[in-house]
């Protein structure tokens, strides 16, 4: 139900909002106005749809005087108007967002600046400086604390830039502590800085303090007096005794996980059967593993080893009599155009009807020498001899 009304003449109609193929009426219309919407089925709520429009933005300062005249810039309906000119910002002032397709604006905005700032503990002692940029009059949050130091409260983590100005930021500085880290033999390999409330607490090292490559037997330490130097002995980690090879391992258990350098499971499992090309071996607390992609490794329980020897990575193209599979010495092998190339398994035993065709590439990836007859692999479990290919 509506009324109807009469005023000056004009009809008035008012109701609630009728939905007409998809056209928002208005419930008051003064002649006819029809705006587009966009329409949720299940409640009949209706939103403004994102619309993409051009206005003209002239950039001006607090003054009001023309930094940039009138450039035409594209935005969201709505949304706040941040671009600037080349040396300048939006100004924290500026609440400009973009209007209707069209439509003028004016922007005001800042220099940018360049401030100091120092942070002083509660002793007046400089911890550190930095230079911050920004805009001239704007609101800026440290984000930078020094190693060590806690804000005194969260309103002095926010400075207001001023150009010339510099600024004294006051600080907590924790005890801290230097850490050497030395070798058996006494050789300095790395330092780190350590920090607490107070002498005595306990702090504990964190993987990325103790020197690449290095590990030691405990990580805890006990905060001495401000100032002081405490000295860690560190050996090198297993990791760092990698035993280059050349061999094939075959997964033996259903999933075998994958680990990383350090020994922790990944996310993902090889399955049972699969055979892998392993360059390196290592052994990580007492547990030995084989590696076979550039961060992946398979544990020597999982697995069985059908062929590996240490290496210096020089290609071995002898002709002894070693089933060890190893890094193919060529990419590709091309058969003779002289007949069928017989394929043989893994043992070397012949596979039945399966040869290959005359003067065909095949691409290979391992080498070896079986019964003193040197053999490439061109597919898993397939082999074909040297003298098939030219």
């Amino acid at each position: 139900m509506f009324s109807i009304e009469q005023y000056g003449g004009v009809i008035l109609k008012k109701s609630t909002s009728l939905l007409l193929s998809g056209i928002l009426v208005s419930g008051m219309v003064l002649g006819t106005i029809v705006t587009p919407v966009t329409v949720n089925a299940a409640t009949q709520a209706t939103t403004q749809a994102d619309q993409t429009v051009t206005n003209y933005v002239t950039f001006v300062d607090a003054d009001g005087n023309t930094i940039s005249p009138a450039r035409a810039y594209q935005g969201t309906k709505g949304q706040k108007i941040t671009v600037a000119p080349d040396g300048y910002t939006s100004s924290d002032s500026s609440k400009v967002t973009f209007g209707n397709d069209g439509d003028s604006k004016s922007v005001v905005v800042t220099k940018m600046i360049s401030v100091k700032v120092n942070y002083v503990d509660q002793n007046g002692k400089l911890v550190n400086s930095e230079t911050v940029n920004g805009g001239n009059g704007n609101d800026y949050k440290l984000t930078n604390l020094p190693a060590g130091c806690t804000w005194n409260n969260d309103a002095e983590q926010t400075i207001n830039l001023v150009e010339g100005k510099e600024y004294n930021v006051p600080v907590t500085k924790k005890v801290s502590n230097t850490v050497i880290f030395k070798t058996a033999d006494e050789t300095e390999v790395g330092r780190t800085e350590i920090f607490g409330d107070k002498a005595g607490v306990k702090v504990s090292l964190t993987d990325t303090q103790l020197p690449e490559g290095y590990t030691t037997a405990s990580k805890d330490l006990t905060l001495q007096n401000e100032g002081n130097t405490q000295f860690v002995t560190v050996t090198k980690s297993a990791a760092d005794g990698i035993i280059p090879i050349k061999g094939i391992v075959k997964v033996t258990v259903p999933l075998a996980h994958l680990y990383d350098k350090d020994g922790k499971v990944l996310s993902r499992s090889l399955s049972k059967d699969s055979r892998w090309q392993t360059n390196n071996k290592m052994v990580l607390n007492g547990v030995t593993y084989y590696q076979v992609s550039t961060t992946e490794w398979l544990k020597l329980s999982d697995i069985l080893v059908e062929g590996s020897t240490t290496t210096n990575d020089k290609d071995n193209n002898s002709s002894s009599d070693d089933t060890t599979a190893q890094k193919s010495d060529v990419r590709a092998v091309t058969t003779k155009n002289t007949g069928f190339a017989q394929i043989y398994d893994d043992n070397g035993k012949a596979i039945v009807n399966l040869k290959l065709g005359p003067n065909t590439p095949w691409a290979t990836d391992l080498m070896k020498t079986q019964n003193g007859v040197k053999m490439y692999r061109v597919a898993t479990n397939q082999w074909i001899k040297v003298s098939e290919i030219i």
